[in-house]
């Protein structure tokens, strides 16, 4: 693969049909042949399907996947308002896209029909990897990746980010070859062979104020009780009075981290965090972006800036560490909109520590997700399996050996 590989584009043209079609130019036109695939993420202030025919009349019918976001991110680094396209063409690489329909009345099967469509396009590959858009308000994450594992298998490579909206928590669009959708899952498998590898890199900065509870009633995505107390008291008497005021936005600033039990006695102290989304304040209830499991073992959790920016370096550092001495030639970045949110003007030193470790050189681009897809550490055994987060960066490196 030649550096002309890969290409990214960015538009923040007023107009959609213009702004699909800059961002297209501009991407396409950095290839040394035809793209194979485009992964395209987009503002909501667009009108979509304005935006993706003028892509398509650059691009033709190139398959493409992606959707919205609560940010873009580009190698110019952040923007809003924005559409970001990467594209790559290679013959030693193979792109098959899929899509799965109507999450929200059912997560699992919705992943299950994605995952299934690809298979019934190509057999199950042993050099591959899967990257998904869930639509960010579609329910419970962790039962997409139940149903993604149910077809593909427990150990197979998966990373993505849950679509967003510019943080209006309503509705989110999902792009596949052309057409805009709602409420579905974009998929898209790369597939390569012993000369190409993935690297991947997950890391929040997040780390643990000291206090342990045990989840005793759940339903779904919904926390009912903590330590058989109403679980939204309970969360108001760790915050305080004065956070708990702010309730539901604090929770992007204190997310819950279930505590990862596999690294006892490694000396790590890793979790999976979940923010909390709205609160109920009659039931005493709150819901998340991801389920917490009953009899599961949680933290309250909190991050400075500096931690936060920290954090997406050592996500870099962990992405060059599994490609195994490959160079580096495309990246995308997921990023929660918490980060964002609590970074705020120092957000673009999130994407500068990720360019800075993996090359300022690497065509990069990303957005600001509602949930992140990806394993803790896919160099270990123990640790490899995809899991679900909240307010973490994943990163998914391209690599030649």
């Amino acid at each position: 693969m030649s550096n002309r590989s890969v290409g990214v584009g960015f538009s923040s043209h007023v107009d959609s049909f213009s702004a699909g079609k800059e961002a297209a130019l501009q991407a396409t036109e950095k290839l040394d042949s035809k793209p194979k695939v485009l992964i395209v993420f987009g503002a909501m202030r667009f009108d979509h399907r304005a935006l993706l025919a003028g892509i398509s009349s650059v691009a033709g019918g190139i398959p493409m996947v992606g959707g919205t976001t609560a940010g873009e991110i580009s190698t110019a680094g952040f923007s809003t308002g924005s559409v970001v396209i990467m594209a790559l063409c290679n013959d030693d690489l193979e792109f098959v896209t899929s899509m799965g329909h109507n999450m929200s009345t059912g997560e699992a099967a919705c992943s299950m029909e994605m995952a299934s469509d690809i298979l019934d396009k190509v057999p199950l590959p042993s050099n591959a990897s899967l990257l998904v858009f869930p639509n960010g308000m579609g329910g419970d994450g962790h039962k997409v990746l139940d149903g993604l594992q149910s077809v593909l298998g427990k150990d197979f490579e998966i990373t993505g980010g849950c679509l967003g909206d510019d943080e209006r928590f309503e509705s989110t669009y999902q792009y596949y070859n052309g057409m805009v959708y709602k409420d579905a899952i974009a998929g898209l498998m790369v597939i390569g062979n012993n000369r190409f590898k993935t690297g991947i890199g997950v890391r929040s900065g997040f780390t643990s104020i000291g206090n342990s509870f045990v989840c005793t009633s759940s339903d779904g995505n919904v926390v009912k009780e903590f330590e058989h107390t109403n679980a939204l008291e309970l969360y108001k008497d760790f915050l305080g009075e004065e956070r708990a005021a702010r309730l539901p936005a604090v929770c992007l600033e204190y997310p819950f981290g279930i505590i990862d039990n596999t690294t006892t006695g490694s000396g790590e102290n890793l979790f999976q965090l979940r923010c909390g989304l709205s609160v109920d304040h009659d039931k005493g209830t709150i819901s998340l972006a991801a389920s917490i499991p009953e009899g599961s073992e949680v933290t309250l959790t909190t991050a400075s800036r500096g931690d936060i920016i920290n954090g997406a370096r050592e996500a870099a550092e962990q992405a060059m560490k599994s490609l195994e001495g490959a160079t580096p030639l495309a990246v995308i970045m997921f990023s929660c909109v918490g980060r964002k949110l609590v970074l705020g003007r120092r957000i673009q030193e999130e994407v500068d520590a990720v360019r800075e470790c993996i090359g300022l050189d690497v065509p990069l681009a990303g957005f600001y997700t509602y949930g992140e897809i990806g394993p803790i550490d896919k160099t270990n055994k123990k640790l490899s399996s995809v899991k679900f987060h909240n307010e973490t960066v994943v990163l998914w490196v391209l690599g030649k050996a």
